[in-house]
């Protein structure tokens, strides 16, 4: 029986611990944290999973909140001038409805899950030391730490393209169900601020409403006190609402807290780092999910490429059989899962970040052709596509000459 260890409880790390677990591998989970304090711990991230990654939580049975977490069925756009007048508003379809889930319900139930089947949890902080000294009792050793802390055993990747673009700053607050939530994402774009991000989700304490804030990190985001107060975050999420977006902040004025930590201060940027690490010893370990590929999390990723991550982990493994898992096997399988993390650390989440006139000009012509609007929501769950196109201002103009040329829009009435 071959013995993996997985260092990192995260949506990655645990979920390629649990299906291992299903094929019969020795795997042992080192992590910070119980399954009760994770419940209990502050919100580490907004979680917004898409179909095509969701699809490999349910074919290891590891979706416990299909009936709980809203179905979330298209995403709402909508920009304002600087006078506060809306540009333009529309929504796209999802082809599958994606769901949000807060990591701290659904990390401390996998745990609890992975302990019950014979898993073997360590709770200890790995140190690099640790590693160097427990690599060799192990087949294989994953890092999915975050993208923090001992994820600086791996070396930023300069060959790497990262997006060309100012530091952003995204502040997540998890606030009670105010009843009627909807079933979108709704993704308001604020001159002066950036972006404000609302959707339904499930919570430690049930259905929740997910509020995000992201923008220029010296703009007015820095008004954010680094250590986080969940209240006194909340208080600026509104404070900026009230000011730059004040026919938003009347319907969230009066929020509360989902629960007293429902808060946190994201600063993550677009980083690549390259995989493999080489530990004193002369042993190797393998880097996965945002430990490795870093993506702004209001671009709504962090999820889903945690579970991709973790599908082509499990895949490579189960296919390697019994050969050494040599730097040549951890580089290969990397460089599977590039294929799908890579668009959104490049060019494309600058575009989503930081609007060239062409993007807006994109966005009046969603309004006018619903099939241009869907197209540009899958690619959250599909961004091969969506990078295929719209970080490139003449494919974009293209696609939406199609567009036009295709249905033109109807005369004015005379008169």
């Amino acid at each position: 029986m071959r013995k993996i260890l997985i260092v990192g409880g995260g949506q990655s790390g645990l979920q390629l611990a649990l299906c291992l677990q299903e094929h019969g591998y020795d795997v042992t989970l080192m992590t910070v944290r119980s399954s009760a304090e994770l419940y209990e711990s502050r919100a580490v991230s907004m979680q917004t999973l898409f179909d095509t990654a969701h699809a490999a939580e349910r074919e290891y049975g590891l979706d416990f909140w299909s009936e709980e977490a809203p179905r979330l069925s298209g995403m709402r756009i909508r920009g304002f001038g600087p006078g506060g007048e809306t540009a333009f508003d529309w929504t796209g379809r999802l082809p599958a409805p994606a769901h949000a889930v807060d990591e701290r319900v659904k990390i401390a139930v996998w745990q609890e899950v992975f302990e019950e089947n014979g898993g073997t949890v360590v709770l200890h902080g790995a140190t690099v030391t640790d590693l160097d000294h427990l690599v060799g009792m192990f087949d294989l050793t994953v890092v999915a730490t975050g993208h923090q802390g001992l994820a600086e055993v791996f070396d930023v990747d300069p060959a790497r393209p990262v997006a060309r673009m100012p530091p952003v700053s995204t502040a997540i607050a998890f606030v009670e169900d105010p009843g009627d939530s909807g079933d979108l994402i709704e993704v308001d774009i604020v001159p002066g601020l950036g972006h404000l991000l609302t959707w339904p989700g499930f919570s430690v304490s049930g259905r929740c409403r997910q509020l995000c804030v992201t923008g220029p990190a010296d703009g007015p985001m820095s008004r954010f006190p680094r250590r986080v107060n969940p209240q006194a975050h909340l208080d600026v999420i509104l404070g900026l609402l009230r000011e730059f977006l004040p026919q938003r902040h009347e319907l969230y004025r009066d929020a509360v807290l989902a629960d007293s930590r429902a808060a946190v201060l994201d600063l993550a940027n677009p980083m690549v780092r390259t995989p493999v690490a080489q530990l004193p010893s002369g042993g190797s370990v393998l880097g996965m999910g945002d430990t490795v590929v870093v993506t702004s999390p209001a671009l709504q990723q962090d999820a889903n490429n945690a579970c991709v991550a973790a599908k082509v982990y499990l895949e490579a493994i189960l296919a390697h059989g019994d050969r050494p898992f040599d730097t040549d096997f951890m580089f290969a399988t990397f460089d599977r899962y590039m294929e799908h993390a890579r668009h959104f650390t490049g060019d494309l989440a600058a575009r989503l970040h930081y609007h060239p006139a062409y993007v807006t000009e994109f966005c009046l012509a969603a309004g006018r052709h619903q099939d241009l609007a869907d197209r540009f929501v899958r690619g959250f769950d599909q961004p091969a596509d969506l990078a295929a196109w719209f970080p490139d201002e003449a494919a974009t103009r293209a696609l939406v000459a199609e567009y036009d040329a295709a249905r033109p829009a109807p005369a004015a009435p005379a008169g």
